[in-house]
């Protein structure tokens, strides 16, 4: 059944002069046609996810595309590529507009340094992920989401980075040491940490680095229920997305062990951290590790 909704994730790196001026557009025409979202705006170029009918969103992808830099404080988004899947309605609660200094946080003072459109590993599409796969290509998969969204759902064979967040990039590169000499995959959400991701390991000397064009979720699209095992964590109030019904569930309540993609937080207010907590188990205040269990303050597991 078609979805009267529809939820677009996009993103690109294009140089933007006015970032305060581009986020004042881009509230402006959302709340003319009428969507919700979340947009983060930087000189480096835009990452967003809004919601809306298809014909809201069909004129917010028109009006994206005439942007093609000829404004000059802009930039050029004349050929972004909007990934949509079908939407609830419900997606988003409100619209957000930001501007930031990184479109994804890489936590790296020398984040400038890491242009995409200078320094990227090379993209590689799903059907050409798909043939790696079948003809036993050696390659690794290192997922470079976060540890939660692994837990949730990931390629058969490939490597959780153990990032609690984006920010411990830096952190998390000494445990690949073991992949330096060899082909490697970066893979995430749909695209956009790859892009930072894979330039930083060449940065560190990695010397064959590739990227999956357009994401987990196009491959997803592409190849419903194959290699890919579980659900797409997705950041907006549907958690997950899946594209098949017959899909495995993969997530593990880290309480009692049990299959569950029910997710929650950390109990300690200060931490939050999203934890995979099943329906029974969630009526308990629940920690992610022992620091964070002998915190005085506490909040309920589940979000309201």
């Amino acid at each position: 059944m078609t979805s009267e909704f529809e939820i677009i994730i996009f993103y690109k790196y294009t140089f933007i002069a006015d970032p305060v001026g581009f986020v004042r557009w881009q509230k402006k025409i959302c709340e003319e046609i009428g969507i919700f979202g979340r947009i983060l705006i930087a000189q480096e170029g835009i990452n967003g996810t809004v919601e809306g009918t298809v014909e809201q969103i069909q004129d917010y992808e028109r009006r994206m595309h005439a942007q093609d830099g000829s404004r000059g404080t802009f930039g050029n988004f004349s050929d972004v590529w909007f990934k949509s899947s079908p939407g609830t309605g419900k997606a988003f609660k409100k619209l957000k507009v930001k501007a930031r200094s990184e479109i994804v946080s890489t936590g790296l003072l020398q984040h400038a340094d890491i242009d995409p459109n200078k320094v990227t590993g090379s993209h590689i599409d799903a059907e050409e992920l798909k043939s790696w796969i079948d003809q036993g290509v050696e390659f690794e998969i290192v997922d470079m989401r976060n540890d939660y969204e692994f837990a949730v759902g990931h390629f058969t064979g490939s490597h959780s980075s153990g990032m609690r967040n984006f920010r411990d990039l830096q952190k998390i590169t000494s445990t690949l040491v073991a992949f330096k000499n060899k082909k490697v995959l970066t893979v995430c959400t749909y695209g956009v940490r790859c892009e930072k991701a894979s330039g930083y390991l060449l940065q560190q000397g990695f010397k064959d680095v590739y990227q999956l064009h357009g994401g987990i979720g196009s491959y997803m699209k592409k190849y419903p229920g194959q290699d890919f095992h579980g659900s797409l964590y997705v950041f907006d109030e549907r958690m997950t997305e899946q594209f098949t019904p017959n899909y495995t569930v993969v997530g593990v309540c880290v309480r009692c062990q049990t299959k569950s993609e029910r997710f929650g937080n950390c109990a300690w207010s200060e931490c939050h951290k999203q934890l995979i907590i099943c329906e029974a188990c969630g009526v308990q205040n629940i920690f992610c590790s022992t620091p964070c269990s002998f915190s005085k303050k506490s909040v309920p597991s589940i979000d309201s």
